[in-house]
């Protein structure tokens, strides 16, 4: 079933936490770029953080994180990726979301250089969006601790009886696109998760979860093409000076003028940069 966009609220959120400075700088920065592709004020920008005052002078609806829930999702700090299935739970029931409105959750290292909208689009009823499938566990050795640890097993999430399959693949969570009718997969997904836990000894439980529950009822979409990004500790390492410079530089101008100028940041490393941090990194072992 096919629901036009202009029938629905569409609502853009970033989870931010920690100390680093450099996530709360890219929620920022992935804010401006693609606030600059949009033409109506019909998305709505939503922070969930611990520290709300980084966001007092952009136009955010900002909801604070209590150092209780921080704990309790992260599991006392055992496993803080946690964090993010639980807030974007927490953020749905908070904005009363229907089945039919449009939310879509972005990681802080991400940005944009063309035009983004149409995530929302591919965002349907029986379909959510996720960044990226990354490959079949079967297929993958990286991912062969889920086939070690899981194979045969049969384990009860919610109304669902899950088991290991061969077409089973592992689909990266730095975007989330869920509409208001697969609020229930977070919780059958975060249940999963909590049995996965003590079985598969992987940070990538928290995706591998929601994916394989989302599937038990919807189809999966990739949005790669949509998004640039700077997860790994190389890229965010050059990111940080470029982005804390930004908005030493920039951070006291109107918003429209913020929005044209982080379209002109060039994030993506050289080739010189590439071969230099990999030189330092060589010696500094």
């Amino acid at each position: 079933m096919t629901i036009s966009a202009n029938n629905s609220r569409k609502v853009l959120l970033y989870i931010v936490y920690g100390e680093d400075q450099i996530y709360y700088d890219g929620a920022i920065f992935s804010f401006l770029t693609f606030k600059y592709w949009q033409s109506e004020n019909n998305i709505e920008f939503v922070v969930m953080t611990e520290m709300p005052e980084k966001f007092s002078t952009y136009p955010f609806t900002v909801i604070k994180m209590s150092e209780a829930q921080k704990n309790d999702w992260s599991l006392d700090g055992k496993y803080h990726f946690r964090i993010k299935n639980r807030g974007l739970a927490f953020v749905m029931d908070r904005l009363q979301l229907e089945e039919s409105d449009r939310i879509l959750f972005l990681d802080t290292d991400t940005y944009f250089k063309k035009s983004p909208l149409q995530l929302f689009d591919l965002i349907q009823f029986d379909q959510a969006l996720l960044y990226l499938n990354e490959g079949l566990i079967y297929k993958r050795k990286r991912f062969s601790i889920y086939v070690e640890n899981l194979e045969g097993i049969s384990i009860t999430a919610g109304k669902v009886d899950y088991k290991l399959s061969k077409k089973t693949a592992l689909w990266g969570s730095l975007m989330i696109g869920l509409m208001g009718n697969m609020r229930q997969s977070l919780d059958w997904a975060d249940e999963l998760m909590l049995q996965l836990f003590d079985l598969v000894p992987a940070h990538t439980i928290e995706e591998f979860s929601l994916s394989e529950i989302l599937l038990q009822q919807f189809k999966l979409i990739e949005g790669k093409h949509f998004i640039r990004l700077y997860s790994t500790s190389r890229k965010k390492e050059y990111a940080r000076n470029i982005l804390s410079n930004f908005f030493k530089d920039n951070s006291s101008l109107p918003l429209n003028d913020q929005v044209k100028l982080a379209q002109t940041v060039k994030i993506k490393r050289s080739l010189f940069m590439v071969l230099k941090q990999r030189f330092l990194r060589l010696f500094s072992n």
